[in-house]
């Protein structure tokens, strides 16, 4: 486009030029037909002795006096045949009709018809011109002045504009390269680093650091987006490791009782007993893990849910009640303190809503010996928050930031002994996450740890949970 640009730049001053030194031209050749009318005004209205205006075109030091350095005059009777000349045309004669017709823009010309013509080798403007007497024509004028001169300078224009022009076209050629290459290159830095990518090495970084215009904008987009794909494949990984290594033993434990009753179970009452017992605690351990993984793969598709209206306060009472027992038998007081006449609204999926309280409270439960668990509910403003407490031994300060990780168990050595799959927590953080909320903990060793769930409160302005 810039070249473009330039080309037509170039060719609208070569023309301004042409145009100048024509309408300079076409000035002096009026200036001298204009003499001439004066001169032949005066030699007819002469008291010493008028002389007709064709006499005085037939003379040769008449017309002499009004040619110049390539300007010519030259009379023709009113039938086209010369009746004189100046000295300077020699043995040639100006076009009575010029052979190229031409219309001048100065405002100073003469009338009469303009054109082009060849006098010679040497090309010409003329303008010729009529007298009358009265209506007759008595003669005509034709004055030309030769172009060499203006040929000459516009032919030194030319090369110097064609110069000017490819120089021009040649910086453009290079800065444009060179703005692509600089403007392009990093661009396709960036898609080789993309297509060297795959998903077992996402370690790659483009690391543009000394940049900060857009492109180093980008760059460090992109590598944030490599870091959140490196964890989000690493947690993959060890998602299916874990889950691997949960479901590895239940399956092997179940084998291995299977194969014992096909061996001795019709022959030992008390083994086939215990040997079913096994596959039963076994089967329900598989079937919590992959109840669990179910669950996670559905919060992390929150697209896929329906929400609805839900009284947080009924949902928590309900689950307070149905772990009641539980909490008894193992010699543990579960307390509520909540105003089950408050509703307390929220926007959400009601099953998911109960399995959060229901593994929080499950969980406190599991890890306290004796004492006290406590579900309690706040409304500040806005905002619905469930506070699980127990007094159980607390969590390590090393251990609180991974306590939501899917597998993680703060004790690895209880792993097996405690029960349960090591997803609940990472559950909870989903289901709190699809509804809008956040979720935070506090552990005191040997004093107990609370969890506290925070939710927004369904209303005409409160966001779409899914989208929070």
């Amino acid at each position: 486009m810039l070249a473009l640009v330039v080309v037509a730049f170039v060719l609208v001053v070569y023309l301004g030029a042409r145009s100048v030194l024509l309408t300079e031209t076409a000035d002096r050749i009026s200036t001298a037909a204009d003499q001439v009318h004066r001169e032949l005004t005066t030699v007819s209205a002469s008291p010493f002795g008028s002389i007709s205006a064709r006499t005085a075109l037939a003379d040769q030091s008449f017309l002499d006096g009004f040619a110049g350095s390539g300007l010519y005059v030259e009379s023709f009777n009113q039938y086209g045949h010369p009746i004189g000349k100046s000295t300077n045309l020699g043995a040639a004669d100006l076009p009575t009709v010029p052979q190229q017709h031409w219309r001048p823009h100065s405002v100073t010309a003469h009338p009469g018809v303009w054109g082009f013509a060849l006098v010679g080798d040497s090309r010409v403007l003329v303008n010729e011109f009529a007298l009358r007497d009265g209506a007759t024509v008595v003669a005509t004028v034709s004055i030309a002045q030769s172009l060499a001169s203006m040929d000459a300078i516009l032919k030194g224009f030319r090369a110097f504009l064609l110069l000017g022009l490819i120089t021009t076209l040649a910086i453009i050629a290079v800065a444009s390269v060179s703005l692509a290459r600089a403007a392009l290159g990093p661009i396709d830095r960036i898609a080789r680093a993309a297509r060297e990518i795959s998903g077992e090495d996402l370690a790659k970084r483009l690391g543009w650091k000394d940049r900060d215009d857009e492109l180093g904008e980008l760059a460090q987009a992109f590598d944030e987006m490599l870091a959140r794909l490196e964890e989000a494949f690493a947690r993959e990984r060890r998602f299916i490791a874990d889950a691997s290594h949960e479901l590895k033993t239940p399956l092997t434990v179940i084998n291995a009782n299977a194969q014992m009753l096909a061996r001795w179970g019709g022959r030992d009452p008390k083994i086939m007993g215990e040997a079913l017992a096994t596959i039963d605690a076994e089967s329900a351990t598989m079937a919590r893990v992959i109840n669990a993984m179910l669950t996670l793969a559905k919060t992390d598709n929150p697209d896929a849910l329906t929400f609805e209206t839900v009284d947080f306060t009924q949902v928590v009472s309900e689950v307070a009640a149905a772990l009641g027992p539980a909490a008894r038998n193992k010699g543990i007081a579960l307390e509520l303190e909540a105003d089950a006449e408050k509703e307390a609204l929220v926007n959400g999926e009601p099953g998911l809503l109960r399995q959060l309280v229901t593994n929080l409270t499950e969980n406190a439960i599991k890890f306290t010996q004796a004492g006290t668990v406590r579900l309690a509910m706040r409304q500040p403003d806005g905002k619905v928050d469930l506070l699980v407490s127990d007094s159980g031994p607390g969590i390590p300060p090393e251990a609180l930031p991974h306590v939501f990780e899917r597998f993680y168990r703060a004790d690895p050595a209880r792993s097996r002994s405690v029960e349960g799959t090591g997803l609940g927590l990472a559950v909870v953080t989903n289901i709190v996450r699809v509804h809008g909320g956040r979720i935070t903990v506090e552990s005191t060793l040997g004093r107990g740890t609370t969890f506290c769930v925070e939710l927004p409160l369904a209303g005409p302005s409160t966001p779409s949970p899914r989208t929070s």
